[in-house]
């Protein structure tokens, strides 16, 4: 939702801004956490809340971060200072697909995963945009709902549709 109205508008529908739900989700990680979308801009992990609860979240208490996303979008990492330095704890997966063409989105989901007991599908890619102007919607998911997520992210990873990228190493 555009900024000007987010705020109004999750308090008018009972609802959350995806920011604030993804926030949240990072804040209250404690071992793994997965971020995917295709269109991801690494100025949203070097600004703001959302960069301040990860970079929290790596450094301070040790979770590990998956980020899930394009050949293209892996290259707006390469600034950001506290990805680099941690990147023990940051892991980048691309879609097999888009590793073997570049121009091939491979997976256009977008969905967080925090330690297998909290999920968020919805529609925002993690730019600038998507967080604070599109209007976006979303649905978070508690419990088995979310385990379930979790446990199709793991069978993806197993199966080969995601690879991990040595790219930044």
């Amino acid at each position: 939702m555009p900024q000007s109205l987010g705020p109004e508008m999750a308090y008018l529908a009972h609802a959350r801004t995806t920011l604030g739900a993804l926030t949240q989700m990072v804040a209250q990680s404690q071992h793994d956490l997965v971020m995917a979308a295709p269109y991801i801009n690494g100025d949203i992990f070097d600004q703001g809340i959302l960069q301040s609860a990860l970079q929290f979240a790596v450094e301070e208490r040790q979770v590990q971060l998956n980020i899930v996303t394009t050949g293209e979008s892996l290259s707006s990492f390469a600034s950001v200072a506290w990805i680099i330095a941690n990147r023990a704890r940051v892991r980048f997966f691309r879609p097999r697909t888009n590793v073997d063409v570049d121009r091939h989105l491979g997976s256009h989901a977008k969905f967080c995963i925090a330690d297998g007991v909290v999920a968020y599908i919805g529609s925002a890619n993690l730019t600038f945009l998507g967080l604070h102007q599109h209007l976006e919607l979303g649905v978070l998911l508690h419990g088995e709902l979310a385990t379930e997520v979790s446990n199709f992210w793991r069978l993806l990873l197993l199966n080969g549709f995601f690879v991990l990228d040595e790219t930044l190493r």
